[in-house]
């Protein structure tokens, strides 16, 4: 009869699509499989840590205080201290547009007080927190240019206990002044040894050093210490 496929061509065509139809699920189950393979067992969305952000206040721990305030070329000027005066922070420009910037020293053991802060103007002013810590006096400088203001990495240290900002080098910007005692490494206890005046600039550099003094109340404008930059020479 025309028109009509034979039986057995049918059946091959029949045949020939369970097989076409299994392939492709058997190539599905495979890719599945794979795909499987490739992925992690499990996945977890990692959760960036956070810090609790400063407020206006310059405060992450209540209760906080201000300390110190003080006005170096027209920018007022805040330490503003945690509970326990072991952390804290400079505030700059006040409540309404301020900059904060985190102590270090107070990760050196140094606990603010009322005169933590000293700040000096210039064509770069500079801010001192210092403070009292294992090793005697510890301080920080934070320099100010074009009301950008940042904090300088290098800790200072006087061993004999004063640590200040003065004109010595320049008077475009303070130097650093560190008192230290002219004492033997080995000795137990230097507070009857000789002192003398180191000098660093802003960044860190050790400029030079006065003579040693026997007391430290004869270093030259004793407390806030200055002196002509030829009385300099070559630290001990």
């Amino acid at each position: 009869m025309a028109g009509r496929m034979p039986r057995s061509v049918a059946v091959t065509a029949l045949l020939c699509g369970l097989v076409t139809a299994a392939s492709l699920i058997g190539a599905a189950v495979l890719k599945a499989r794979s795909q499987r393979v490739a992925m992690p067992a499990s996945t977890s969305v990692s959760t960036p840590s956070t810090t609790p952000s400063v407020g206006l206040s310059g405060c992450l721990r209540e209760p906080c205080q201000v300390l110190a305030s003080t006005t170096v070329a027209g920018t007022f000027v805040e330490l503003i201290a945690d509970a326990g005066a072991t952390s804290g922070r400079v505030r700059i420009g006040g409540p309404s547009a301020s900059q904060v910037i985190e102590t270090t020293v107070t990760d050196l053991g140094v606990t603010l007080t009322a005169t933590s802060l000293q700040c000096v103007p210039g064509s770069a002013s500079a801010c001192l927190i210092r403070g009292e810590g294992p090793d005697g006096t510890t301080g920080q400088v934070v320099v100010g240019r074009s009301d950008k203001w940042s904090a300088q990495e290098r800790p200072y240290l006087s061993s004999a206990g004063l640590l200040v900002l003065n004109n010595v080098v320049s008077d475009s910007s303070p130097e650093v002044i560190a008192a230290q005692y002219d004492c033997p490494p080995n000795q137990d206890s230097c507070t009857k040894r000789p002192v003398y005046a180191q000098v660093f600039t802003l960044s860190g550099e050790e400029i030079g050093c006065t003579r040693t003094y026997t007391r430290i109340e004869q270093l030259p404008g004793y407390p806030q210490v200055t002196f002509p930059a030829a009385q300099l020479r070559d630290c001990p």
